[in-house]
């Protein structure tokens, strides 16, 4: 029988078969009555039971899966510096295979708690044996968050086919850097140093691209930084014969410093030099602040002689991949003066693009490059002293800070810092010195603020949400500029589940 089928009726007995047992059965039906009902009153209370059960709270039971809360253990702080001015070879070009230093940097280092320690790398391909400096902090006991490092070096240089003034901020190692600057055309020397301050050996790919396209050479991939010493390499041996280089540095292993150290000889003329430090990553914002302009009448004049093309302020920009990018390159006088200019343009992919700006009258500057496609960008700014000596600069897209920042201002002629705010609000910036009164600055949104500041001296920056800070040096035929990074984010406790 399914359980679809009706049960069958019962048959029951008419009663006249019945009556003849009647006592009998009457006594049996009394029996079984009470076994009935006494079932019946079971079959209740088991069910009441099982309700009133039914009815309680079921004990639960959970076990929590294990874990543990892990704080890392802090670890120092590094910032590796660019070295010093390299050459290939001797003043006449005799031993052009062969990198040695002209002079000694001057480095000024600073941090908000303990005291750094200032050694330097264990092994140069420079043949004078000077290695950049590297600046450790120890790992400190301060319950005020992680303390600040900070860095920068600056160096002059008056030879026969070395002239000019450079600067450069002393970095943290990194696996990802561009570099956006430099050149390989005739008179224009290159070289790229990377520096590997780790105790692991760094493998580095190095990709090159020009104006051109990608530069396909041999020796890029592979190249072995053994830990604790500087690789130096001339940017000609990858790409000769360009323009508008920009180099992505990429590394396994150990991580890197990575700078270009640019030259230029006109004929027999030097025509300035400068450090190239890395950009921001790409983005579909980045600003430049820092670009000086002095002396531009006396540029415009010589840019019109025979190789001067390449003396005039331009803005390098390039787009990585495969599709291009509308951009559009903001111009904007700081400290609030008026003749801010822009200009749309299209930035193919993968081709390195310079864009002129000869036109800007003397004065400090941000540079504002926005597009639909993340790229890279940094600004060349050129001078020309009282006897026609020139001398140019490389600053680099910098990396917006947060909430506080501490800046280390390496000697140089009339240095300036540019706080840069890149919000929709305005920015009370404290600045610190020590044994001085606090001062504090308004930024106001989407503009820049420069104030003049003292070599040698450190100044500690806070009250903000958001800034690009840069620093600047002008004097006669010198000009120089760095952009300010951000320190590495402190290791945070961390949950392990086996």
């Amino acid at each position: 029988m399914t359980d679809l089928e009706p049960e069958p009726e019962l048959e029951v007995a008419p009663e006249p078969l019945l009556a003849a047992k009647a006592p009998r059965r009457a006594r049996g039906a009394v029996v079984v009555g009470v076994r009935i009902v006494a079932g019946t009153v079971g079959v209740a209370v088991a069910a009441l039971a099982l309700a009133a059960a039914a009815l309680l709270p079921i004990p639960r039971h959970t076990v929590g899966q294990p874990s543990q809360v892990v704080t890392p253990v802090a670890t120092a702080q590094q910032r590796v510096c660019a070295g010093p001015l390299l050459r290939l070879g001797d003043k006449t070009g005799a031993g052009a295979t062969v990198v040695r230093s002209v002079g000694r940097p001057a480095v000024r280092s600073a941090q908000t708690d303990g005291k750094a320690e200032a050694s330097e790398l264990a092994a140069t391909d420079n043949t004078s044996g000077l290695a950049p400096q590297v600046l450790t902090l120890p790992a400190g006991s301060s319950s005020s968050g992680r303390p600040l490092l900070a860095g920068s070096q600056s160096q002059s240089a008056n030879f026969e086919d070395l002239v000019g003034f450079a600067s450069a901020e002393c970095s943290e190692a990194s696996s990802d850097s561009w570099l956006v600057g430099g050149a390989t055309s005739t008179g224009r020397t290159s070289l790229l140093t990377l520096s590997n301050p780790s105790a692991v050996v760094a493998t580095v790919t190095l990709s090159i691209y020009a104006e051109t396209g990608v530069v396909s050479a041999a020796g890029t991939d592979g190249i072995v930084v053994p830990a604790g010493s500087q690789r130096v390499f001339s940017l000609a041996g990858f790409a000769p014969n360009i323009a508008s280089p920009v180099v992505h540095v990429q590394s396994r292993g150990g991580q890197v410093v990575a700078n270009l150290q640019q030259s230029t000889v006109r004929t027999l003329e030097p025509g300035g030099l400068d450090i190239v430090g890395a950009a921001s990553a790409p983005s579909t914002s980045n600003l430049i602040p820092g670009i000086v302009v002095a002396n531009s009448d006396a540029v415009v004049a010589r840019q019109g002689e025979p190789g001067f093309s390449d003396l005039g302020s331009v803005i390098r920009v390039f787009v990585p991949g495969t599709i291009a990018a509308k951009a559009r390159i903001s111009v904007v006088p700081e400290n609030g003066t008026t003749g801010a200019t822009s200009v749309a343009l299209s930035v193919p992919a993968g081709l390195v693009t310079d864009v002129p700006l000869d036109t800007l009258p003397d004065g400090s500057y941000t540079v504002t490059v926005s597009s639909d496609a993340p790229l890279v960008a940094g600004a060349r700014v050129s001078t020309v002293g009282a006897t026609g000596q020139s001398d140019f600069a490389w600053v680099a897209a910098a990396e917006p800070l947060r909430d506080h920042a501490l800046v280390a201002i390496a000697p140089g002629p009339s240095p300036l810092l540019h706080l840069a705010n890149p919000t929709t609000r305005a920015a009370t910036v404290t600045i610190r010195v020590k044994g001085e009164a606090e001062a504090t600055v308004t930024v106001p949104a989407g503009q820049t603020v420069s104030r003049p500041v003292t070599a040698s001296v450190d100044y500690t920056i806070g009250g903000f949400n958001t800034l690009a800070i840069a620093v600047s040096y002008a004097g006669d035929a010198q000009v120089g500029a760095y952009t300010v990074s951000a320190s590495a984010p402190a290791s945070q406790p961390l949950r392990i589940y086996p």
